[in-house]
């Protein structure tokens, strides 16, 4: 009642200057001092539920973002691109704001939403630090090695605080960490000022108002903390300096069209496989981007670029012709490759199954970013999107010291086995004989299905012949030395150990192919008993024709080289005295020539009378590929681009 009185006395004497004399409250007087305490309990009471309703505003708003960065995090890794989250710094001058940011893009990452947390209390958040924890500067690259770098990541506003979540699941930042977490804070009003960590912009808080902070940590792990624990000095009934940074507008809708890129180190933004060569292309299948057999595929990849930053899809179709197989039917996004900063895109196709050699198919590929932007890769971009089906036929050579194997225009090159030599196709194209190390033959499949099997360990053997087996039966014609005679025999694939066959010793053989000259035989296509044997290397001398069946038949060819062997129509190519490699009808005379001096061991496409021929130059030369035209053989075309030398090629019948 003391305290009553005085209020009241207070309350009178200030109002109206009265001063009540020596007797109780009067009946009004209790009314108004009930109704004005009252009235102070009602206040009261609002402010502590203000107090406690902000609080609460504060950890409500805190728990939204941390939801939101554990989505972005799974979001990222689901659907294997980056998303991000931004705090807004107005260019690195204001510490707070009253919202954040997402960002999304592979490339240049767009504003594509916005949260604004002032409403009717407002919630400042900042990315920052206090002197109070060991804040370093954070790694700039994760512990998977992820390509992506937040630092190529090209964000619309580099200076704020970065919030990267990559497809690793991992984090990374631009926010100084402390033992692996960025710390956002939450507050009703944060005051802070540009600082920096570890040499690097930051923004140091200096006091805050009931925080909530949010720990993200460089694995994506999220949690939240009541206060600064660390610091409670710094947290204190303040009020804002100055305006909060805005958080910036979604980015906008203007678009611009993807385009096509060059892959690196390439000069186009289609990449083939199998490859065309192109020392031979332009002969072989001129205004072509590449060649295939006709059972084969292609793989087709494409590279592209897009200057808003868009996601980007790829669709691939035939112009003409008829149809072939595409593994897709529908456009498909593309893939963000962050070292090359490019898009990519990987489709087969498969030529129908009645394609036939010459068939041709222009192929077209298509990009577009969904947003109406869009771009088509057709026509001759470096003989672009044309395809012509490849004449069958398949080559094995030597290369430094293995066997390989590729289409016969020089495309497509695979290993087939190590340590041999001087390859010979059998008649079908199942199996190649090659010399060993120990100057005997060895027999491999082309598919490399077969280890190489050493069939004959007789010293002496020379040479062989594809023409008289398949890969599994008949047998292999192959010339010997012995006591100064050479003779010729046969022996078996796949029969390991074995002693040539002899036949019996031709006359004709023995008066014109004499011992050393290392001869070399070849057999007739068309007549598998017909064997042509010759001298080897730069020694030219007489050409000798056996027939097994006739040897009444052998004779000696009017013609006068080295290194002779058959062609599809019964034409032999050789290398001439003067030479040059030539060509000529058994009977002779000899026919079109092509001057390469440095050129060795001739061989004939076996398709067709008008087929290539290619020679190797065993000196330090190159492979090379010589085209008929009419009565002239024309090129030389380079085969390889290997830095080891490439010799001793043959042609699969």
């Amino acid at each position: 009642m003391t305290i009553l009185r005085t209020f009241c006395y207070y309350l009178f004497v200030t109002t109206r200057g009265y001063r009540p004399g020596p007797r109780g409250l009067s009946l009004i007087e209790v009314i108004v001092s009930l109704a004005l305490l009252a009235l102070g309990a009602v206040v009261l009471a609002q402010g502590f539920i203000n107090l406690r309703s902000s609080r609460a505003h504060v950890k409500a708003e805190a728990e939204q973002l941390a939801e939101l960065m554990r989505t972005l995090r799974q979001q990222a890794v689901t659907e294997n691109r980056p998303l991000g989250l931004g705090f807004p710094t107005q260019g690195g001058s204001r510490a707070a704001s009253n919202g954040y940011y997402q960002l999304e893009g592979e490339q240049h990452p767009k504003v594509v939403r916005r949260v604004t947390m002032a409403r009717d209390r407002a919630v400042q958040v900042s990315g920052c630090f206090w002197p109070e924890m060991p804040f370093t500067q954070p790694p700039t690259t994760t512990f998977s090695n992820s390509s992506y770098g937040l630092s190529t990541w090209q964000v619309p506003y580099p200076q704020d605080g970065i919030l990267m979540f990559l497809p690793s699941g991992e984090v990374l930042t631009n926010l100084p960490t402390v033992q692996g977490e960025a710390a956002i804070v939450l507050g009703y009003a944060i005051q802070g000022t540009a600082s920096s960590v570890g040499g690097n912009p930051a923004m140091q808080l200096q006091r805050v108002k009931g925080p909530v902070v949010v720990w993200c940590s460089l694995f994506g792990e999220v949690r939240l903390e009541g206060g600064l624990g660390s610091a409670p000095t710094r947290v204190s009934d303040v009020v804002a300096s100055g305006a909060p940074a805005d958080v910036p507008a979604l980015t906008g809708s203007s678009n611009s069209n993807p385009t096509f890129v060059n892959q690196p180190l390439k000069s186009n933004p289609l990449e083939v496989s199998p490859p065309a060569n192109p020392n031979t292309l332009p002969a072989v299948a001129g205004g072509m981007t590449g060649t295939l057999r006709r059972k084969r595929y292609l793989s087709l990849k494409v590279t592209a670029r897009d200057a808003d930053g868009d996601a980007l899809w790829c669709t691939w179709r035939q112009n003409s012709g008829s149809s072939g197989t595409f593994t897709k039917t529908e456009d498909v996004r593309m893939v963000y490759d962050p070292k090359i900063d490019m898009w990519v895109a990987t489709w087969a196709w498969h030529p129908p199954d009645g394609a036939n050699p010459g068939d041709e198919f222009p192929l077209e590929a298509t990009i577009q970013d969904h947003r109406g932007g869009s771009a088509t890769l057709s026509g001759l971009i470096s003989g672009g999107g044309q395809f012509r089906i490849l004449t069958p036929g398949k080559l094995a050579f030597r290369r430094g010291a293995d066997i390989w194997v590729s289409n016969w225009d020089g495309s497509d090159p695979v290993i087939v086995t190590k340590n041999r030599s001087r390859p010979r196709w059998n008649h079908d194209g199942g199996a190649i004989v090659c010399m060993n190390g120990s100057n005997g033959l060895s027999v491999v499949t082309p598919d490399g299905r077969h280890q190489p099997t050493d069939i004959c360990t007789v010293p002496g053997v020379t040479w062989m012949s594809p023409g008289s087996f398949n890969a599994y039966d008949n047998g292999i014609v192959v010339a010997t030395e012995s006591g100064g005679v050479v003779s010729v025999g046969e022996v078996t694939p796949w029969d390991i150990g074995q002693t040539p066959g002899g036949w019996p010793v031709d006359p004709l053989l023995t008066a014109n192919i004499p011992a050393g000259s290392k001869p070399v035989v070849d057999c007739n296509p068309a007549d598998v008993n017909q064997v042509l044997v010759s001298f080897s290397g730069s020694a030219v001398g007489p050409m000798v024709l056996l027939d097994k069946s006739q040897p009444s038949n052998s004779q000696v060819l009017p013609l006068t080289g080295s290194e002779a062997s058959f062609c599809a129509t019964g034409e032999i190519i050789y290398r001439s005295a003067e030479g040059q490699i030539t060509r000529a009808p058994l009977t002779g005379p000899a026919g079109p020539t092509a001057s390469l001096p440095n050129a060795h061991f001739p061989r004939c496409s076996l398709l067709s009378g008008s087929g290539p021929a290619v020679v190797s130059g065993d000196d330090g030369g190159e492979n090379c590929i010589l085209f008929q035209q009419g009565n002239t053989l024309t090129g030389p075309l380079k085969l390889f681009s290997f830095p080891e030398i490439c010799t001793e090629p043959d042609f699969a019948y």
